[in-house]
């Protein structure tokens, strides 16, 4: 069969009050993540988080998460870049260049990302997630001084573009797979492409003109979660789940754990013809 590479996306700032089992702590990620390995993941990608679910860059945290999914797991492991506007680009370094060992992979966007987030019974708040210039090459700095991989990301065209400017530029190597992310659904305030079959096909038809070689991974979020998956999945494309991107199954039943949505994607490969890939599989087709 052929190999299907899935990712679990930990926990990103999803809350507790939608899921329960969104892990915060580094014993409760490590946890889930050994969750997901069983389960046929081969990728876990999560964020730092404070004891009350707040966002935190503590190298700690990743040095002990890190130390603690190796302990049990062969996993990839994959940190986030990703930081808001009050926080500075040095937070996000050092989570990077401090931990006694470095990460296996990091997320990149090439560039700025606005929400118009909405809430039940409140206005919208805009979120700015920026990533100037110097601040991805200051990124992609530590990253070659440590050896850690690269996973561009692409959520539009422009995002793509960015992709291979950075390659024109010779700041990055042409990638071997891109992330294509994709929101829910148009008016959803995300300023990134929406989660439904033309846009999905029109990102990667341009993915594979741009980058003839290059694999991708593709995912939702919310409520195009599990269509984004079938088509990556049908195409021989890789995915990407967990509670970061969506909080309940397909049948709507909020999930236990990240390694429900991994199950899901395990199946739907198997009834395509496809295997979960190991997580040395993984390794030798993205990384080595």
């Amino acid at each position: 069969m052929e190999s299907l590479i899935i990712k679990a996306c930990l926990n990103g700032i999803r809350g507790r009050d939608v899921a329960a089992g969104v892990p915060w702590n580094p014993r409760e990620v490590a946890d889930e993540a050994k969750r997901c390995a069983d389960a046929g993941a081969s990728i876990v990608h999560f964020h730092a988080r404070t004891t009350d679910g707040g966002i935190s860059y503590d190298p700690n945290w990743y040095a002990e998460a890190d130390r603690l999914i190796r302990e049990e797991t062969d996993l990839i492991l994959n940190h986030t870049t990703v930081r808001t506007a009050d926080v500075p680009i040095e937070s996000v370094l050092l989570s990077l260049s401090e931990t006694p060992d470095p990460v296996d992979m990091i997320a990149l966007n090439p560039g700025y990302l606005v929400l118009h987030l909405q809430r039940p019974g409140a206005a919208r708040k805009t979120l700015v997630i920026p990533n100037s210039y110097a601040d991805i090459q200051a990124i992609l700095q530590v990253c070659a001084q440590r050896g850690i991989a690269i996973e561009p990301t692409a959520l539009d065209t422009g995002f793509l573009s960015g992709v291979a400017m950075l390659v024109e530029d010779g700041l990055l190597a042409t990638p071997r797979y891109i992330l294509l992310e994709f929101g829910g659904a148009f008016g959803d305030g995300f300023q990134i492409m929406p989660g439904n079959e033309r846009s999905y096909r029109y990102l990667t038809e341009c993915t594979q003109e741009v980058f003839p070689e290059a694999l991708w991974m593709a995912h939702g979020i919310e409520d195009s979660v599990f269509c984004i998956a079938r088509l990556a999945i049908e195409d021989g494309a890789h995915v990407r789940v967990g509670f970061e991107d969506c909080a309940t199954l397909e049948d709507g039943r909020v999930a236990r754990s990240n390694a429900d949505f991994v199950q899901w994607a395990v199946e739907h490969g198997r009834a395509n013809g496809r295997a979960p890939a190991s997580a040395s599989e993984a390794r030798t087709t993205l990384i080595s």
